[in-house]
Order: C-alpha cells, then sequence, then structure tokens
C-alpha cells in the first residue's frame, strides 16, 4: 500500500515539475519575442500621427480635419520624394551587395542570397508610405 501511495506521489511530483518547468521555459520564450519586435519599434500611421497629436492639443472636429489633410499632404510629398530617390538608393543597395558577394567564401554565398531575400521579404512586409517593391 505504502509503496502506491509513493508511486502516486511521485507522478504528482513529475506533474508539477513539468508543469513549472513547461511554465518557466514559456515565459522565457514570450519575453524572447518580446525582445525581438521591441528592436524594431512599429512604424506609426498617419491616423496614429493624428490621433497623437489631436488628442495631446485637446483639438476640436474642426482642426482634426484640417490636421488630416495636412498630414495626407506631407505623406504625399514625402512618398514623391521616395520615388525621386528610390534608384540611388536601389544603386547604393546593389553595389553594396555586389561588394558583400566579393568577399565571402563559395560556401557562404548561398546563405548571403537566402539572408538577402528574408531581409527583402522583412523589408516589404513593413507598413510604410514608399511606392510599392521593384518589380511588384
Amino acid at each position: 500500500m505504502r509503496s502506491k501511495t509513493n508511486a502516486a506521489l511521485m507522478l504528482i511530483a513529475i506533474f508539477l515539475l513539468g508543469c513549472v518547468s513547461g511554465g518557466v521555459c514559456g515565459y522565457f520564450y514570450q519575453s524572447h519575442l518580446a525582445q525581438g519586435s521591441a528592436q524594431r519599434p512599429p512604424v506609426p500611421t498617419k491616423r496614429d500621427v493624428v490621433e497623437e497629436i489631436a488628442q495631446s492639443l485637446h483639438m476640436d472636429a474642426q482642426q482634426k480635419e484640417k490636421l488630416k489633410d495636412i498630414i495626407k499632404k506631407s505623406g504625399e510629398r514625402y512618398s514623391t520624394l521616395a520615388t525621386q530617390f528610390r534608384p540611388q538608393y536601389e544603386q547604393i543597395r546593389t553595389e553594396t551587395d555586389r561588394a558583400i558577394r566579393a568577399i565571402l567564401r563559395p560556401d557562404q554565398s548561398q546563405r548571403f542570397e537566402e539572408t538577402l531575400e528574408k531581409m527583402e521579404s522583412r523589408r516589404w512586409a513593413r507598413p510604410h508610405d514608399a511606392p510599392a517593391p521593384p518589380g511588384k
């Protein structure tokens, strides 16, 4: 009888240890994810900017509408500017990638190309007002 009680207590202890270790691992995993997202703060949308300014300045509805127009027009100007300078940025990026490729060993080249693909997909996944990615 005593051995059955000991076995039951041992099973309960193992179960509880599993729960605790799972909870600890889950906590560390979640904190790791939070650190990754904390490295790059989200880009505020135009609506976020308007709301923050309007709330902090206690704007009335008419002021808020005018603010929306101002932010919209400035966004259009930023977009035009980005379009004008995009070829220069792309040229620098291309030259940089070419220079990096020149210093890589053959075993590093494929990994570099994969890394570039990941970086490019993240780059275009972010919300922004810039023109669509090349070829899209």
